[in-house]
């Protein structure tokens, strides 16, 4: 998605909360961080969200984890509630704990080891294909073509806005590694 459609994404889901929580234009200045996430989630985490993006990626690795935001105070006081959010942290012995790109797709396999850790295999690849050998040792071998390394990524992320109205936004699906910085689709925040 491109920066423009981003930012006008942002700006919609921007005014959406903010004429849910003030009638004045105060509220674009006043809110608190908590609600800040929940704009910038919706709106790409645009260049000017990188306070929000750290303080939400602080709250995911904090020891215990919390939520991606916290009490989004409108003006009156109350608590904005009328988001759907969804976040769950993902682990690497799983394929939800890796990312391919498009186009590719990802061959996981783990095998229990009695005497350490799991062993993990993960790498993208375009297509496979198949081959045979014949004979008393029939044996069946795949070749995976143009393989590539899986990112791992371990919290995944969307919000909805105003769920069940005609003014009802879907953010995109964040697959986020916290540890490296990784974040699909991209974010400008981050950047």
């Amino acid at each position: 998605m491109g920066r423009k459609v981003r930012k006008n994404i942002g700006l919609a889901a921007a005014v959406a909360v903010a004429s849910l929580a003030s009638p004045s234009v105060s509220f674009a200045q006043g809110y608190d961080m908590d609600c800040k996430v929940i704009l910038c989630i919706a709106g790409g985490f645009p260049s000017d969200c990188g306070d929000a993006w750290s303080y939400m990626i602080d709250r995911i690795t904090d020891i215990p984890p919390k939520p991606p935001f916290g009490f989004c105070a409108m003006s009156d006081g109350t608590e904005y509630t009328n988001h759907d959010t969804r976040y769950r942290f993902l682990r690497g012995r799983s394929p939800q704990g890796y990312h391919c790109p498009d186009g590719k797709q990802l061959h996981f396999s783990r095998r229990e080891e009695d005497d350490g850790p799991d062993r993990i295999t993960a790498f993208c690849y375009t297509h496979s294909t198949v081959s045979r050998s014949w004979g008393d040792d029939s044996e069946r071998r795949v070749t995976y073509h143009n393989q590539s390394v899986a990112i791992p990524v371990n919290f995944e992320l969307q919000v909805t806005l105003e769920p069940g109205t005609a003014s009802r936004f879907v953010s995109p699906l964040y697959r986020v590694n916290y540890h490296t910085g990784f974040v699909t689709p991209t974010v400008e925040a981050t950047q």
